[in-house]
């Protein structure tokens, strides 16, 4: 049985194989070329005949190149749709890169054993391209550019897609979702979500979704199949489920189709995928991982910790959760109306524990650590924060709710836990993203991460109680900035990371600097009066508002705060508070001491101009808040009431020099 092929006994299926795509579209265009003595300016009669099948499912080519000299560079075949024969192997072979997601739905050897026999349609062909581009390193590619060239193949597979969707198929699946990860790398979330969604509603149409319910029988002949044919399979539908849900994190959505994939077992291991030897084949998931022989113990402990997933107890038993499931559970049932917030509470609090379980085995990365060891770092340490960016602003946000069920998270200092739990996992994806070289790709997955990380400081280096902690802060802001840029050239996707990063930022500066305990309370009830989603896409200019009566009422007599700087003056000048936006300064960042003075009280109190005109409040940017800003500048507002002793957890100064100057 071949993928090519429609399991048996599923519904809509075609009856027999049907031809390559490759050679139908050659054939059909290569038809319609006029022969060498038919004239080019007069029609020859010619007898009219009923169109074929596959003429009917695969036209020619429709795209004209004659004025486009993208096509041109590429040798794209206007028959074909194909480029160049040499750009077409050269992209193939990336297949295998660790951060290349089409080597994990599609079996690198068998992919090209079928694609060198002429078995790998258009469709699939032109979407596996599309997602290797940001790998290759032809002169052809690289001339006409990462983006342009990768938009140029998702043009031309968008116009097979309506052929796929009438006929379902688990081919046709694989190329649906290697288009929707190829709009993903153009920046289209909205389009990505939109193919991921419906590669996983074929999937259920085809039944695939229970092939491994030995309750169900083997209706489709699935145990009859070879393992590669079962385990591509489960790959795609795994791989679509995951897609899905990591475009609704990053979008802060529901996931768009339901589905229930306790009948589909988990990937077997890569070292088991890569060989694709039917003699390691087991019906069952395997439960252990098999260390490959050139794996080192952090590696094999890396692989251990994504293979098993998030540790979980359900019903007095231990399980073990794919990260994906855990954030489409979790992003389900605090949108779900029907749900109680009882249960939604407890449910997120017990994934909270869940995730700092899955994460409390891992060892430190070596200090000499290879491209395979800080690939997988990034990509584990990436999925808990995507986790944790869920986790935290909900609770957050609820704890201090009168109907909130969170006994573990009464009192400022649980809070304050909490947070500095998510700044940590912060900065230490930081030092993982750090190391990756300036050559390498990092994941995609990797994208909403440095969002998340590049907002989160970009905040507190405006909020943090030194000028020591707000450069350190501003650097690390910076690295995932300048990152995100350079990957931009390979992936639209970095540059959403950028954009957003830039925004928050933006954003930032608008905040109060320093807040009392009593002032953060208020401030955080006024503009976060209840759930967090509920401020998502309101103007930020808006999400303001509360607090300036807030800010205004502070007695001047109010007592400062301390800190390892010396003292830090609260005033009612709403400058004092708010720092150069309101004061009309240039600079980003005003020290609250001189550098020289870090241990000893400064001599005078910090001068500001006097207080903001009304025109000055509506120079707000006109920003719309995504979830992942709210979620920075709460934590940026709950840091503007810490002093230096709360930033402890962080590694030294020192420590984060030593990294620097061993990596450089």
């Amino acid at each position: 049985m071949t993928l090519a092929q429609t399991p048996k006994g599923i519904k809509r299926r075609s009856p027999e194989a049907e031809p390559s795509m490759l050679s139908t579209l050659a054939t059909i265009s290569a038809q319609q070329l006029p022969t060498k003595d038919q004239p080019l300016s007069k029609k020859q009669p010619t007898k009219k005949q009923q169109p074929t099948k596959a003429e009917k499912r695969y036209k020619p080519s429709v795209f004209s190149t004659d004025h486009d000299p993208h096509t041109a560079a590429l040798g794209i075949d206007t028959r074909t749709n194909l480029p160049a024969p040499d750009i077409i192997d050269e992209l193939l072979s990336h297949n295998s890169e660790d951060s290349n997601l089409v080597g994990k739905i599609l079996q690198p050897k068998m992919f090209e054993d079928d694609y060198r026999a002429g078995q790998v349609d258009a469709f699939l062909l032109l979407a596996c391209m599309a997602n290797n581009v940001m790998f290759s390193r032809h002169s052809a590619v690289l001339n006409v550019g990462i983006v342009n060239t990768t938009r140029l193949f998702v043009d031309r597979a968008r116009a097979l897609a309506p052929a796929a969707l009438e006929n379902p198929s688990v081919r046709n699946s694989q190329a649906l979702l290697l288009l929707a990860m190829s709009y993903m790398h153009l920046g289209r979330l909205d389009v990505a979500s939109h193919y991921s969604s419906i590669t996983l509603r074929a999937l259920q149409q085809l039944g695939v979704c229970t092939m491994d319910n030995n309750d169900c029988g083997d209706e489709d002949g699935w145990l009859n199949a070879s393992w590669l044919d079962r385990e591509q399979v489960r790959r795609v539908v795994w791989g679509a489920f995951t897609v899905d849900t990591f475009l609704a994190l990053m979008q802060h959505t529901v996931p768009n189709v339901v589905v229930d994939l306790n009948g589909v077992n988990r990937p077997c291991a890569s070292n088991m995928w890569y060989i694709g030897n039917d003699s390691l084949d087991t019906v069952s998931y395997p439960c252990a991982h098999e260390r490959e022989p050139g794996d080192s113990e952090y590696l094999t402990a890396l692989r251990e910790a994504k293979h098993g997933g998030v540790p979980w107890t359900h019903n007095g038993s231990s399980v073990q959760l794919n990260f994906a499931v855990l954030g489409n559970t979790l992003l389900r049932c605090i949108s779900d109306p029907q749900v109680t917030s009882v249960c939604v509470d407890r449910l997120v609090d017990k994934a909270r524990r869940a995730v700092g379980d899955w994460l409390a085995p891992l060892p430190l990365m070596p200090p000499q650590p290879t491209v395979a060891e800080i690939q997988l770092t990034v990509i584990v340490s990436a999925a808990a924060l995507c986790l944790k960016s869920v986790i935290t602003p909900y609770l957050f946000a609820r704890c201090r709710a009168a109907d909130s069920e969170l006994p573990n998270l009464r009192g400022e200092s649980a809070i304050d836990a909490m947070i500095t739990d998510y700044i940590a996992a912060a900065h230490t994806h930081y030092t993982h993203a750090y190391r990756i070289q300036s050559e390498c790709v990092p994941p995609m997955f990797a994208a909403y991460s440095m969002t998340i990380c590049g907002g989160m400081f970009a905040v507190c280096a405006h909020t943090a109680p030194t000028e020591r902690l707000r450069r350190r802060f501003s650097s690390i802001m910076r690295f995932f900035i300048d990152v995100s840029r350079r990957c931009t050239e390979r992936s639209l996707l970095f540059q959403r990371a950028c954009d957003e990063i830039e925004k928050v930022s933006d954003m930032a500066r608008f905040l109060p600097r320093r807040l009392t305990p009593g002032q953060l309370q208020k401030v955080r009830d006024a503009v976060l009066p209840g759930a967090i989603e509920a401020a998502v896409n309101r103007p930020f200019a808006q999400f303001i508002a509360p607090m300036a009566p807030i800010l205004r009422a502070t007695a001047p007599d109010a007592p400062p705060m301390r800190s390892r700087c010396g003292v830090i003056p609260l005033t009612s000048n709403l400058c004092a508070i708010f720092g150069h936006v309101w004061a009309r300064s240039s600079s980003s960042v005003q020290p609250l001491s001189p550098p020289d003075q870090a241990q000893s009280p400064p001599k005078s109190p910090l001068s500001y101009s006097s207080s903001p005109e009304p025109r000055d409040v509506e120079k707000a940017p006109a920003h719309r808040l995504t979830f992942t800003a709210i979620s920075s500048l709460m934590i940026g507002l709950a840091v503007a009431a810490k002093d230096e002793s709360f930033f402890d957890f962080l590694p030294t100064d020192t420590e984060c020099s030593s990294l620097k100057s061993i990596l450089n």
